[in-house]
């Protein structure tokens, strides 16, 4: 696994979480390396996040979408990414994998017209959440021709089968190591406090366990790039400048 160079990955860039928080766990010292960098950073937020916390009578489902929103921007914030690079699609949260890819292109097209990506990050195709998986369908089949490919893992190492990971053939594997971002990302992460115990009424609700969190902050973060997007492994090794 060789470690991936953020000064090689042509923008604009373009983050898409499935969920809100997807991005600060799986990647968000790349995304701050990338913008201290002064990269084009973009963010799509692809569902409303309104499926958390189904049983709270204080966060019914319009007003927890509304402060997942409001906790995504804060979070990307800390990243560097402001809100008007911001872009939402709020499909259902939960079920992303009814959503037909053809009807949702046109609206991923219009989402990115004011700064086509040229690199896209994105949860691996396999990435053991269903939303995720079904969040890979639909922009590997609305990304621009050419737009090279990043899956970031998020829940791929705690709850990851062997046949989750892409084999050689498949994807090529890079990592990105914290450093000096994991404040920033430690930050980002806090930034969701509703994933985090800020919501008491509902005690089924989803809570980002500490040793998750812990791992992601500690890093590194894990991203694979699919052969087919950016052709033969032997230009993916001249595009990072392998011999």
């Amino acid at each position: 696994m060789k470690l991936l160079d953020p000064r090689t990955l042509p923008g604009p860039v373009w983050v898409v979480s499935p969920h809100p928080d997807d991005e600060a766990l799986g990647c968000g010292a790349l995304i701050a390396a990338l913008t201290t960098l002064g990269q084009d950073v973009w963010a799509l937020l692809v569902s409303d996040g309104a499926a958390s916390h189904p049983g709270s009578r204080a966060f019914p489902p319009s007003r927890l979408s509304a402060l997942r929103l409001s906790e995504w921007r804060a979070g990307l914030a800390e990243l560097g990414v402001p809100p008007e690079h911001t872009q939402t699609l709020n499909l259902p949260d939960g079920a992303l994998d009814r959503c037909d890819p053809a009807v949702i292109r046109p609206r991923l097209q219009a989402a990115f017209a004011g700064a086509p990506p040229r690199t896209l990050l994105l949860p691996w195709r396999r990435d053991p959440h269903p939303d995720h998986r079904a969040c890979w369908t639909l922009l590997m089949a609305a990304r621009p021709a050419g737009c090279r490919v990043l899956g970031y893992s998020v829940w791929l190492t705690e709850r990851g089968t062997p046949d989750d990971w892409p084999p050689a053939d498949e994807a090529r594997p890079w990592a990105f190591e914290i450093g000096g971002a994991a404040a920033r990302k430690s930050r980002a992460i806090s930034a969701h406090a509703s994933q985090l115990g800020l919501i008491q009424d509902d005690p089924g609700g989803f809570t980002l366990a500490e040793a998750m969190v812990a791992r992601a902050v500690r890093g590194p973060e894990r991203l694979f790039e699919p052969l087919e997007s950016g052709g033969t492994a032997e230009s993916l090794s001249r595009q990072d400048g392998a011999p």
